[in-house]
């Protein structure tokens, strides 16, 4: 991707490719395995403001694909990876309700709070990665 693209284009460019590519990488892989490899590597860093942006257009492009899913699942791992490889502190989660029937969803938490989306109260978490918050600090250089 030409370095010459703005910011915003190069992050849209990499949200796109990560919702097209993780059917197949979740398929393949269990959520652990799946949650380390997305937090892998850098690009550049970007302000959340920039971030959700192109995550916003990643949304656009993708929701008329019949093979990418739209779901909280993909868009957390998206997110979560976007983040993190920005440099953000993020930490991706789900969780159960059971107002009547048992439903789940998938967030990212930033600080300790929702990321770009409120949540119902009835939640339970029942995965996080990274597991505590306190393992969201990079080490000490």
């Amino acid at each position: 991707m030409p370095s010459a693209w703005p910011k915003h284009l190069r992050l849209s460019a990499t949200a796109v490719g990560l919702r097209l590519s993780l059917p197949l990488r979740v398929a393949q892989s269990s959520l652990p395995a799946l949650l380390d490899a997305l937090a892998r590597g850098t690009i550049e860093p970007a302000p959340l403001d920039v971030i959700d942006e192109a995550l916003a257009h990643a949304d656009v492009i993708t929701h008329h694909l019949p093979f990418v899913p739209d779901t909280c699942l993909y868009r957390s791992l998206a997110r979560f990876s976007l983040l993190r490889r920005a440099g953000h502190a993020a930490r991706f989660v789900m969780g159960l309700s059971r107002p009547g029937e048992i439903e789940g969803h998938a967030w990212v938490e930033l600080d300790g709070a929702p990321y770009g989306e409120e949540l119902d109260p009835d939640l339970v978490v029942t995965y996080a990665y990274p597991c505590y918050a306190s393992s969201l600090k990079e080490p000490a250089a």
